[in-house]
């Protein structure tokens, strides 16, 4: 664990985990009585959490990591809970200006979390020191998952998506696109990896696809739930990822297929750009037709996949030197230092005291 490594022991708090974690892993917000006044706090910020002001308050060492938040207007509508949800999180977004050391998961979402804010809120976040870490550290956990070789060629055009099954993400941009290369290629396929299956957007989708002529319908398949190991096989056998999402902080399932090596199709959303780089073909406006003609590139021009790849070598080495962790311990002793200086503030605030004598007794 990074931070074991660099001689902290630290210790993990979460109001909600898998029953699983719970012994390693202390409850909240009880933990918060638990906080000894130098410990420094490291505060995961992804959605409204009734915990954070608590959080907030503590004269602590503090960092707060902004994940992102998926603006409400994505889900009103279609999702009212999730709108709900969203839109209480990211009313919390102020009580970051609090904390020592702001971080955030891409300079998109850095952006993203001042966006809209009025200037009471704002005045205390200051974009430029905003400390961008992307989250790559976990992504050599697949070379720990074994799965079969695919059969040679067996899947060689096709084409990949891995994401939830939200209005956001964009799919049915992707499958309009997919359906017009389809029409001109008959052996392209697509693959759509992730949940939830009974949403009325997945089933929105598979009602779409249904609809679709049948020589292209029966290319586009659905993967629900499937196991790490079924997900490295699928990320083995695509040829192109891609990706039309209108809304991303850091595209984990981009920097997933650029580590397996696939070219990848995306759409000109800022935290794709963002994480992708050079790796990607960046579609502007994802008509069918544009959408087709990048896929098509990906698959089938050979100067355009070997521009890619150059791309995404030099994103990765970049993202990788990004999240080595150094960004992580020096923003903990910003905070420290920080915090330092509030102490000595206070304590030459306190004015001197002059003892208070009794005046004499008199007999």
């Amino acid at each position: 664990m990074l931070l074991g490594r660099n001689g902290f022991d630290a210790v993990l708090a979460a109001e909600n985990c898998h029953p699983d974690d719970r012994a390693r892993i202390r409850p909240m917000p009880a933990a918060l009585a638990e906080i000894a006044p130098e410990d420094i706090v490291i505060f995961q910020f992804s959605t409204e959490d009734p915990a954070f002001p608590a959080v907030a308050a503590l004269p602590n060492p503090k960092i707060v990591f902004y994940q992102n938040i998926t603006p409400e207007r994505f889900f009103r509508g279609t999702d009212d809970r999730t709108a709900d949800l969203v839109k209480q999180g990211l009313a919390q977004r102020g009580l970051c200006s609090r904390f020592d050391v702001v971080m955030a998961n891409s300079r998109a979402t850095a952006a993203a979390l001042v966006e809209g804010l009025s200037a009471d809120q704002a005045a205390g976040i200051d974009l430029a020191q905003i400390v961008p870490c992307p989250p790559v550290i976990g992504v050599a956990r697949w070379d720990s998952i074994a799965t079969a070789d695919a059969p040679a060629g067996s899947d060689e055009r096709l084409v990949l998506f891995v994401g939830r099954l939200v209005p956001h993400k964009g799919i049915e941009d992707l499958i309009a696109g997919f359906a017009r290369l389809a029409s001109t290629d008959k052996h392209v396929r697509l693959a759509i990896v992730g949940g939830p299956s009974q949403s009325d957007y997945a089933q929105g989708l598979k009602h779409g696809v249904a609809e679709l002529e049948h020589g292209i319908a029966s290319r586009i398949t659905f993967h629900h739930d499937i196991s790490e190991d079924d997900l490295k096989r699928l990320y083995q056998q695509a040829a192109v990822c891609a990706s039309m999402s209108r809304h991303e902080g850091f595209g984990v399932p981009l920097l997933d297929a650029m580590f397996f090596g696939k070219p990848l199709v995306i759409r000109a959303e800022p935290g794709m750009i963002e994480t992708a780089g050079d790796a990607a073909i960046v579609v502007a406006e994802p008509t069918p037709e544009a959408t087709a003609a990048a896929l098509g590139a990906a698959l089938n021009d050979e100067q355009v996949r070997a521009n890619l790849a150059g791309g995404r070598a030099r994103q990765l080495e970049e993202l990788r030197s990004a999240a080595d962790g150094r960004r992580i311990i020096n923003a903990i002793a910003e905070a420290q230092k920080r915090w330092r200086a509030r102490q000595r503030r206070s304590h030459n605030s306190v004015a001197p005291t002059t003892p208070r004598m009794n005046p004499p007794r008199h007999s």
